[in-house]
């Protein structure tokens, strides 16, 4: 049974116990509210460091609109640079990207593309950045580069890798490789998109019609 003088007893060992371990439990307190204080300026610094990206973007995106690349360019510059750790410098890059092949820049829209594709974390995305940098090569006149970009995974654009597969091969003469692409994209294509495009791949087609395919 517990008795007046034992418990006197406890409360005098728990004070001998923090004289001599004040130091060391105090310094824990400290180090544990620095870390609570510094990752809320962590998050906020963070959090105004996207705002800023998403506000340059939105910039580039009313210059891109109204076509004025060399504007475009110089924001999307900005966003590479500075804020290259945010979803806004990829997504800047690819309409920077956009908006120079529309002016004919596709040297420049090629770097974009590729810069993007190096990037870019999100792999959704990965089979769209692949796809417009393959229509750029094959402008560029590197049909084997953009073949080589439309090798993979293409995750939701089948349809277009396809398609695009199937262009790029009719332009090498190889009409049997041309017509066999032709097919796949048409039984992939998706109508949401570009509904009017499924007439255009049929016609693709029907000009092939004397063409035997070619079947893996």
């Amino acid at each position: 049974m517990s008795t007046h003088y034992d418990d006197e007893a406890q409360v005098e060992d728990l004070r001998r116990w923090i004289k001599e371990n004040w130091k060391p439990l105090a310094g824990g307190i400290v180090l544990g509210l620095a870390a609570i204080f510094g990752w809320e300026a962590f998050t906020r610094h963070r959090d105004a460091h996207r705002a800023d990206g998403a506000q340059l973007f939105e910039a580039l995106k009313n210059d891109a609109n109204a076509n004025k690349y060399e504007d475009a360019v110089k924001v999307a510059d900005r966003l590479t640079q500075e804020f290259g750790n945010t979803p806004y410098a990829v997504a800047g890059a690819l309409k920077v990207a956009q908006t120079a092949v529309v002016v004919g820049k596709l040297d420049d829209a090629r770097t974009r593309l590729e810069w993007a594709l190096a990037h870019d974390d999100d792999p959704a995305l990965k089979p769209l950045i692949q796809f417009r940098l393959a229509s750029v090569l094959w402008q560029l006149g590197k049909p084997e580069d953009a073949l080589k970009q439309i090798s993979g995974d293409a995750g939701a654009y089948a349809g277009l890798y396809a398609e695009l597969q199937g262009d790029i091969k009719l332009t090498q003469g190889d009409r049997a490789a041309a017509r066999s692409a032709y097919e796949q994209a048409l039984e992939k294509f998706d109508p949401k998109g570009n509904p009017a495009g499924k007439e255009t791949l049929q016609q693709k087609l029907d000009d092939l019609a004397d063409v035997a395919p070619v079947h893996s």
